[in-house]
This record gives C-alpha cells, structure tokens and sequence, in this order.
C-alpha cells in the first residue's frame, strides 16, 4: 500500500469479519474530519463455521474496548463464564477420578518472596505433600470444582478478582457484534463475489454475482479456510503443522442440560479418546460437545458414534455436524493491501481455546502497524513475522500437550507423543524445563498469550517436574512452604464463600440486560 486508509472492505462475516468490522470502526473512525468507511460483504450462501466456544480471557478486555455492555453478551450469546480447561484421562487414559489435572486461568499465589509453585513443588518432592498443584496454587481450581462464578454478584463489568473466559454461542456472537457494527456506521452488503481483480498493490476491485463492482484501499479476507483473497487471488502458500499436530477433524453436536434448573460448570472440559480428544462446555440453556480427532486414525463415523456414545441419555437438539480442519498458517498474513483474519490466516487445534484470541491479536498489531502513505514494507514484514512467531508458539504449547502424555494405547497416541513432533524451540524448553521451574524469561517470544505459568500447570498435571526440584527448595525449611500453601487455602475458602454459583450469576445479568438503556450500542463512542 502506498496511501493512507480511506475505505475498508472486508470479505465474508462470521466472527473473524464482524470482529474485525466492529474493531476498525471502533480504532480508526474517531475523527470526522479524516472519515474512514467500512464495508462488509457477506454471502448468504456460506455457512459459518465454529469449532468451539470457549475463549481466552483477552476477549472480555477486546468487547469492553468496543462498548458492548457485558449483560448484554449474556442475554444475547448464551454466554457462561470460564475459570478454565479441565484435562481428564490426558496423562495415563484414565478415568476424571484417577486421570485428571486442571489449567486454570489465574497466577499461583506469592508468600515470602516465592511463587506459591515453588513452595508446592517443595513440599512434593520432600514427599510432604501429595496433592495436585492446581488445588494448591490456584484460587480458580476451587471455583471450578465448586461450580462458582469468577466474578461476584457486585462486580462491575468486565472486571472480576481473576481472570475469566467465556463460554459463547459464536453463531450468537456475530450477530452481536454485526448489529453493533452496523448501527455505528459499518455498511453491511449482503452478496456474493464472484471475481476478485488483481494489479501491482494486490486487490484492485471485486466483482458481485449481481454485477456490482467494489474497491477499497485496504481489503480484510474473512472467508475461512477458502481464503478467497489471500489465497485464490494473491496466492499467497500455507505453512502446515500437519507434522506436529495430527488432529484434522471435528465433530460438534449440542445436547441439552440434563436438568431444567441445571449447575453450570464454569469450565471447559477435554477428555482424552483414542483419536483425539472431546471437548464439554456449559452454555446457559445448553451444553455444547464435539470431538476433534486425526482422520489418519478414525473415521468419520467412528467420530460421530464417539461422540454420541458420550452424550448418554441427553436429549440431542441438532445432527452432528462435521468440520475439516486445516491446521497452520499463512506463510504471510498482510500480504500487499489485503489482510486476512479468522480461518483465511490460520488455525490451532482448539484445545486451548486460540481461534477467537488470534482475530483479536491480529487486529490489535495491525492497527498498531497501521500502512499509511508511502512505502509499508518494512512494517509489513515485521508484522507478519511476529504473526508467524505467534502461530509457532502456540501450536509448540499445543504439542506439550501430547508429547507429555505417557499414553501409549493407540495408535494416534503412539504417533502423537512421539519426539518427531517437538520443534526444536520446544524441545529446548523441555529440556530447560528438566532443571528448574519454567520461568518468563525461558519464553523467548515478544507476544505470549501463555506465560510460564500455564506451561507449569501442564507440566504438572503430566506429572513432568523438574529432576532436582526447584533449586529454591534448599533454601526454603518445609514449614514455611506449608504455612504459603495454608495461606493459599485460606483464599480459596473464602472465595468459594464469596462467589455465587455460575447459574445464580449468569441468571443476574440476563436480568440486567433486561433493564439496559435503548440504543446502548449505537451510543457507545467512536475511537478506542
């Protein structure tokens, strides 16, 4: 690109284009003097496609930027809140009652200068203490196994005393997210493309399949896995991860709650199967399960009857729904003056919950490398860089996952654990990780979403500790480590006697949704 931004077209709705609608308006429409106009075309003929629910805890920040009061999100998504991922049968294959660790969300605890994991592992491998990590370092494990919101009754929006994810209806969600666009001044285009013109910047113009031509100076690929702009027009290749992450299908099915007054769970579940893995998340008025599982070692059919054989007696309110995944990334995600966003740029199996953070973090650096006038080379590239660093770390914490397992009883565990699919960045972290406790410093990566911390929790649910524990424990006499994991347990008393239950809050701001003032989101000011 070789001027400032005037117009924007974005290519294809679902979250990605909606998201991305609603956070350039939001960012880059502030001042009427320089007006900058947003147009999304979006075909009624392509479904939109999502593969899970659950997010990170980077969105509640993202929707509060963008105005959107957070009852709202309640009324209108199904959303439940996220203490975060319970892992069952992850380690060995067993059962939740013998296999079975949690990643939670918030920081371990300090006391006297050390992290409350230091003071844990300590007391482990002095053969003290024999208790989970999760359940001694974290405030969030115990509002998840006490079904407990991780905000209070009284907390204002989008602000709670840990953080928190949510469990969403995505479909729900860009329809949130397109009314709000629209009603501040995006230009919503219902239509087809049908051509797409290339020339020396990249997108000259697009073409409507009822003749209708488009141009912008910038154009957004919001059009999923077919990346209509990024790939088929400006060919730019994708990198696979198909070499360390095996998993390359999904099957999602709703069920409805077992209960009409049901105990929403505050967490996302991933169980272990024999070709993947399951997923559970509890919506307000359902509960949402899929599989994601490697074709290479279970058919499509086999999928859907694992599936369904996990739903027990609950009642199905839609036919499984299969989905092809293809997991990697756009060797270059801006490429000329088209950036792509969503599925068009990349995807990471969803076990972490990624999909959602990545539309977010792309736009929040692409406004902060911003293309004006003149020549844009340098920052394009540097963009697409630090992109491309980000998809390497996170598939490198997904394989973790794996390659910690000591699960060996199928042939996808087999091939999933095996080295060949540690990238030498991990590999180097493991072997670190093998002599004292994961630190943030170990993490060489400008942009983290997971810190030292989340690597910890998996290690330790693995049961992957340090060979000489932490070399801190020397210095520590046990009793003052028992004394910072009774002071942890204090606080995760008394937060489990603060915090309603996830039902009881999620029933509150339905209700304060009830009593919002009309046009809550047209009023909300343009500029971030």
């Amino acid at each position: 690109m070789t001027q400032a931004i005037r117009s924007i077209l974005i290519v294809g709705g679902g979250t990605a284009g909606w998201l991305a609608a609603t956070y350039l308006q939001r960012t880059l429409c502030g001042d009427p003097a320089a007006p900058v106009s947003i147009r999304l075309v979006e075909s009624p003929e392509v479904p939109t496609i999502g593969v899970g629910e659950a997010t990170v805890p980077t969105l509640a920040a993202t929707l509060h930027a963008l105005g959107i009061p957070e009852p709202l999100l309640f009324a209108r998504t199904e959303a439940t809140l996220k203490n975060g991922v319970r892992f069952i049968g992850w380690r060995q294959g067993g059962d939740a009652a013998s296999d079975r660790f949690d990643h939670p969300f918030d920081v371990p605890m300090m006391h006297e200068g050390y992290s409350s994991l230091v003071h844990w592992l300590n007391l482990t491998q002095r053969g003290l203490l024999r208790a989970p990590m999760g359940d001694c370092c974290s405030v969030q494990t115990a509002l998840m196994e006490g079904l407990r919101s991780p905000k209070l009754m009284d907390s204002a929006g989008y602000l709670a005393p840990v953080p928190y994810g949510y469990h969403i209806d995505a479909g729900l969600l860009a329809d949130l997210l397109r009314e709000t666009a629209v009603a501040r001044g995006v230009i919503h285009t219902p239509g087809t493309v049908s051509a797409v013109h290339t020339g020396p910047e990249g997108i000259s113009g697009l073409i409507l399949a009822d003749g209708r031509p488009l141009q912008a100076d910038l154009y957004v690929d919001c059009t999923g896995f077919a990346g209509l702009l990024i790939d088929r027009a400006l060919g730019v290749p994708w990198l696979s991860y198909a070499d360390h992450l095996l998993c390359d299908r999904a099957v999602a099915c709703p069920v409805a709650h077992e209960d009409e007054a049901p105990a929403l769970r505050p967490y996302t579940t991933a169980t272990a199967e024999a070709a993947g893995w399951r997923w559970e998340i509890d919506l307000q008025s359902r509960r949402g399960t899929g599989y994601v599982y490697a074709s290479a070692h279970c058919s499509d059919d086999e999928a859907v009857a694992t599936l369904l054989r996990s739903h027990g007696s609950r009642t199905r309110l839609a036919d499984p729904r299969l989905l092809r995944m293809r997991i990697g990334h756009r060797a270059r995600v801006w490429e000329k003056n088209c950036l792509s966003l969503g599925l068009a740029s990349g995807f990471i199996e969803p076990l972490e919950s990624t999909g959602i953070y990545l539309i977010e973090h792309a736009l929040m650096q692409f406004v902060d490398y911003l293309p004006g006038a003149g020549n844009n080379s340098r920052r394009q590239a540097t963009y697409n860089r630090l992109i491309g660093d980000l998809y390497d770390e996170l598939r490198d914490f997904i394989v973790m996952h794996y390659v910690l397992s000591q699960r060996r009883d199928t042939p996808f565990w087999r091939e999933a654990t095996d080295a060949a699919r540690i990238s030498p960045a991990l590999a180097d972290l493991l072997a670190l990780w093998q002599e004292k406790v994961p630190q943030a410093t170990d993490i060489n990566r400008r942009m983290s979403l997971f810190s030292a911390n989340n690597y910890f929790y998996i290690l330790a649910g693995m049961h992957q500790l340090p060979l000489a524990g932490a070399a801190q424990g020397a210095h520590i006499a046990p009793d003052r480590s028992d004394a910072a994991l009774r002071q942890v347990a204090a606080v995760r008393r008394a937060a489990l006697m603060q915090s309603p239950t996830m039902a009881d809050y999620a029933r509150k701001q339905r209700g304060a949704a009830a009593h919002a003032p009309a046009g809550a989101l047209r009023s909300a000011p343009a500029g971030a």
